[in-house]
């Protein structure tokens, strides 16, 4: 029975269940050893006992820490990371995860070089000196030109630093500041999950129910669409609630309305994808007032309220609604609402357990917008606005095996500026970094929403034009070098006219390789050079 006292108490340890797996799906860091900051603090590891469990935890832990090294070489392929948690039995930090396999395993806290990335909360950067003191311990030893340099992250838990993200380049000349600050706020992207689940400690119960909640997320990750978690919820839910209707809203862009993200039972009202104003409306007001409604006549206690719409309150017959915020940092970004056609009040419990819930998948959505924001600072190109070269070559990948399941054809069109050196010699890099952008605007509206354009160096840039013969894809080439041969670039009173040259090789016309289209698209714009640029020229067939 389901208002029998055993199913609520197998209701309430099972809820538990879910949202301590929603906190190894979004903040699995904290479950490691390595993390503990207080000798007498219980580890909450102690209390997984279940084998799945644990390994599932481990395994987000990890595809994490990857995922965050993985970014820290698409803002600069020159930079190698690792990423060092505090190990207290052994007085020092073990590595979790590393690119560069120079990286040492364990580092004391002695080191001169660690002592001081622990003893701030900001990011510092560490030039080789003569004395090379405190780097062998961290690269091992080999022979320093000097030009050698190490950025360090520190990784903040309840205001204490727990560990550091360590970021290494063979020349200091390779950093750049926007590169630091991105980086930083990759470390601070492992911080906030730390802080997060610092409220949450409490909910380690039944292990059992963990181990079986845990399967249903053991394929989402924190770069995961939204609405993955969303379906995962509605599972959840059917199991643990009674409703009629359940919605999940989260505030659109104008803070004025909220979007429909998840509808399950009755869609008549509304579905979704679909925008309302949240003004005078039910499912508005918690978004509004940030607290919980918990009602068996919801339309006597707000009479007026509509649900959604004008008017809607009397199509639709629902009595009793359970609805409560999504927050974030004291600000409301959601809620998650239930509804009865049946004037039957929710218990107290299902509002104690709706409100874990909700905290939890607050913490989760935040955490996938933060992974979102920094993975788009990152694969594009600072100037420009364009792919950088590795996420260019990325993409570039994604798109050659899919050509190749399909049986597709790709375009590549390799474009380097005639002469560009003089117009930075002549009227300096700002007037060339104005030109470069323009330029990259020009090549932006010559070509389609499902083509690839990158910045692949200093004053080159390639475009990959998906299923598309190489033939069909000279008419773009020769409009894109017209366009910019054409263009007038005025800047500070300064006006200059600059040419292109171009290049193409075709899938799998001329290669089945990345690097060697790569290679017989460049040669052929060189071959355009060398005819006097401003032109284009097709690779040569294999």
């Amino acid at each position: 029975m389901q208002e029998g006292l055993f199913f609520l108490i197998l209701k309430g340890i099972a809820m538990g269940g879910l949202v301590v797996t929603f906190i190894s799906f979004a903040f699995p860091q904290l479950f490691k050893k390595d993390n503990i900051v207080d000798d007498n603090s219980k580890s909450p590891q102690s209390n997984i006992n279940d084998p799945s469990f644990s390994s599932a935890v481990k395994s987000h832990y990890n595809r994490l820490l990857l995922q965050v090294l993985n970014l820290v070489k698409i803002v600069n392929p020159d930079f190698s990371a690792a990423i060092y948690m505090v190990d207290i039995e052994n007085d020092g930090f073990t590595c979790q995860e590393k690119t560069l396999s120079d990286f040492s395993d364990f580092i004391e806290n002695k080191n001169e070089i660690i002592s001081a990335i622990v003893k701030t909360s900001n990011s510092s950067i560490f030039k080789k000196n003569k004395k090379n003191e405190g780097w062998e311990n961290i690269l091992g030893t080999k022979t320093w030109r000097g030009s050698e340099s190490l950025l360090g992250f520190p990784i903040l838990y309840s205001g204490n630093v727990v560990g550091f993200l360590l970021v290494y380049t063979d020349h200091f000349s390779s950093i750049q500041n926007r590169d630091q600050n991105i980086i930083e706020k990759l470390s601070q992207f492992v911080s906030h999950g730390m802080e997060d689940l610092e409220q949450m400690e409490s909910l380690m119960v039944d292990n059992y129910f963990n181990a079986r909640i845990a399967n249903l997320f053991d394929q989402l990750e924190v770069k995961s669409d939204e609405s993955e978690l969303f379906q995962s919820i509605r599972v959840l839910c059917r199991a643990f609630f009674q409703y009629d209707k359940l919605t999940i809203v989260l505030s659109a862009e104008d803070k004025n309305k909220g979007m429909i993200k998840l509808v399950d039972g009755l869609h008549d009202d509304i579905d979704e994808g679909e925008e309302f104003h949240i003004q005078n409306t039910l499912h508005g007001l918690v978004i509004q007032d940030g607290k919980t409604i918990c009602s068996n006549e919801w339309f006597e206690d707000f009479p007026e309220m509509n649900r959604f719409k004008p008017g809607d309150n009397r199509d639709f017959n629902f009595m009793s609604v359970l609805s409560v915020p999504l927050k974030f940092n004291n600000e409301t970004i959601g809620a998650i609402t239930m509804e009865r056609l049946k004037s039957r009040i929710y218990s107290d419990s299902d509002v104690r357990l709706l409100e874990l819930l909700c905290g939890t998948v607050s913490s989760i959505l935040n955490w996938q917008q933060e992974y979102k924001k920094v993975h788009l600072t990152s694969i594009h190109d600072g100037l420009t606005g364009l792919l950088n070269h590795k996420a260019f070559l990325d993409r570039f990948e994604e798109e050659i095996s899919r050509a190749g399941r399909f049986n597709q054809m790709l375009g590549l069109v390799v474009l380097d500026l005639d002469k560009f050196k003089l117009v930075n010699d002549n009227y300096g890099h700002l007037y060339g970094d104005y030109v470069l952008r323009e330029v990259a605007k020009v090549i932006n509206e010559n070509v389609r929403v499902i083509d690839i354009v990158g910045r692949y160096g200093g004053e080159e840039f390639a475009v990959l034009l998906v299923n598309t013969d190489i033939k069909e894809c000279l008419p773009l080439a020769q409009r894109i070098v017209k366009s910019i041969a054409e263009k007038t670039f005025l800047e500070g009173g300064i006006a200059v006219k600059i040419t292109i040259s171009a290049g193409m090789a075709g899938f799998p016309h001329h290669a089945e390789k990345v690097r060697s289209l790569i290679a017989k698209a460049d040669k052929a714009m060189y071959e355009t050079k060398a005819q006097g640029g401003n032109d284009v020229t097709i690779a040569l067939e294999m």
